[in-house]
């Protein structure tokens, strides 16, 4: 991958995060003296009009097919520009910017997306704002797409959504309720969870617990292509599909109704604990 799209944090205690501006996408998560908690495809490159595979990619201003964009939007397709930092001391943070001047999307509403990322001790931040510039309101909706390395998913599982409704993308977008303690990864999952808690655990796969806070998004989407699917992908081996598991920070179900001169506000934080 290209080092001259890559901007690098580090905070103190020797954690490292790194940045494509392809995409203002975050491509790597190592705390200090812990393995890489993201999974970022080995194949994948940036190239123009196209989103990296992995990381944590930004789905504005549509979530997957739901608009008439390009999936996911053209945010995790365009160049972002390095606002401030990398910052260095306990906590290390940059800012990353992408705005309507700098895209040419076919979405006639101007805006501006500011991604503010934090790198501290055992943790990292995702923090992301939309304003609305324009003299129109604008609804939209999106996620911090983020892919956590497992070493095998089918050890892996999810805590924290029992007894929530969620649209079963895999299924053809029925709604149903999880009646189970535990999301588990034996094949295809792609679930949208509405109306999700701000904190759920992502426990096992032979790594650290993650818990994974949110605020601002009131839907979490959980992800795995399984083994059919990531064959068919293109930009990521395979095998890889044990290797991955998508928690996202989404506003999905409900649109976001923005006001002209309004911003909105998401975050997404992930603690690591012992292993699980």
């Amino acid at each position: 991958m290209d080092d001259g799209t890559i901007v690098t944090l580090r905070s103190a205690d020797g954690s490292e995060a790194a940045v494509s501006l392809h995409g203002g996408h975050l491509l790597s998560w190592r705390p200090a003296g812990e393995r890489e908690q993201i999974y970022t495809s080995p194949t994948t490159q940036p190239t123009a009009g196209k989103a990296l595979r992995g990381g944590a990619p930004i789905c504005f201003p549509q979530f997957a097919q739901r608009g008439p964009l390009a999936k996911h939007g053209f945010a995790r397709t365009s160049r972002w520009e390095l606002v401030t930092g990398p910052s260095v001391g306990s906590v290390s943070e940059a800012t990353f910017q992408l705005d309507s001047t700098m895209v040419a999307s076919g979405w006639e509403h101007p805006f501006c997306l500011v991604l503010v990322v934090k790198l501290g001790p055992a943790w990292l931040e995702l923090h992301l704002q939309a304003a609305n510039t324009g003299r129109q309101a604008f609804e939209f909706t999106g996620a911090i797409h983020t892919y956590f390395a497992v070493d095998d998913v089918r050890d892996a599982n999810v805590r924290g959504l029992k007894g929530l409704r969620y649209e079963d993308s895999a299924g053809g977008g029925v709604v149903k309720e999880d009646a189970a303690s535990e999301v588990r990864f034996d094949g295809e999952v792609d679930r949208i969870y509405l109306g999700a808690p701000a904190e759920v655990d992502l426990v096992g796969g032979g790594m650290p617990r993650r818990r994974i806070v949110q605020e601002g998004f009131g839907d979490t989407v959980v992800w795995n292509p399984g083994p059919m699917k990531a064959t068919a992908l293109g930009d990521m081996p395979a095998a890889d599909w044990t290797r991955m598991v998508c928690v996202e920070a989404g506003v999905v179900g409900s649109p976001v109704t923005l006001a002209p001169g309004k911003t909105w506000r998401g975050m997404q934080r992930v603690e690591l604990g012992p292993i699980s």
